[in-house]
């Protein structure tokens, strides 16, 4: 049986208008912007919709204070460059949507909806996707030290070239969800890696793991 890949994102923008801070607000449909160089702060975007927009090089906040983009919708989307300690974005909806060279403490994504997604050269420190539904999503060249999927559906994800420190998965539901070339120091659920593929490589290393989870003793 083969391990379907991602479907790959469709985006195609044409002459996008300048994006401004004032333009982004609680329930706002945002369309064909171009949100560059900007600080987003404490900026209020719960349930806002990006559509056929970039934000490029923005900033959504540090230790001080952060975006909400709590329930935001983003479709056509290019996020590109950009920076946040945290990145508050439950309950979210992610669709044609494409990350690239970010830098993420904590992304807060739990409860969301993401299809047709790819993430790029991204270093996440924490990626909270728990219950989060995952279609056709590819990371791709990431480092990410734990990326949290327990309860999660994932469907044709993929991580080619990336790395994740640790994998969670207790209670999760896996299909085509290709796990080739990780190497995680820690793996927990392992009971839901049914429906991921790995390589012979990675079974021989996966082993100790799997063997620490249910509490095997090698001697």
């Amino acid at each position: 049986m083969t391990t379907a890949a991602p479907k790959p994102p469709t985006i195609t923008h044409g002459q996008l208008a300048e994006g401004l801070l004032g333009d982004i607000g609680s329930d706002e449909f945002l369309e064909g912007l171009d949100f560059t160089d900007l600080d987003l702060a404490e900026a209020d975007a719960k349930g806002a919709t990006f559509l056929d927009s970039a934000l490029t090089r923005v900033t959504f906040g540090g230790s001080d204070g952060h975006a909400d983009l709590t329930g935001a919708r983003l479709s056509g989307v290019r996020l590109t460059d950009s920076r946040a300690d945290t990145l508050m974005m439950p309950r979210a909806n992610l669709v044609h949507t494409e990350v690239s060279g970010c830098r993420i403490g904590a992304g807060v994504c739990y409860d969301s909806v993401w299809e047709k997604v790819v993430i790029d050269n991204c270093r996440i420190s924490y990626l909270n996707l728990r219950s989060a539904k995952l279609t056709d999503v590819e990371f791709r060249g990431c480092a990410i030290d734990e990326l949290d999927l327990d309860m999660a559906t994932a469907t044709r994800v993929a991580f080619p070239g990336s790395t994740v420190g640790s994998l969670q998965l207790a209670g999760s539901t896996l299909r085509s969800v290709d796990l080739r070339g990780l190497a995680p120091h820690k793996i927990t659920g392992i009971q839901a890696l049914r429906g991921a593929t790995i390589d012979d490589q990675q079974l021989m290393v996966f082993a100790e793991l799997f063997a620490r989870e249910l509490g095997i003793i090698v001697e």
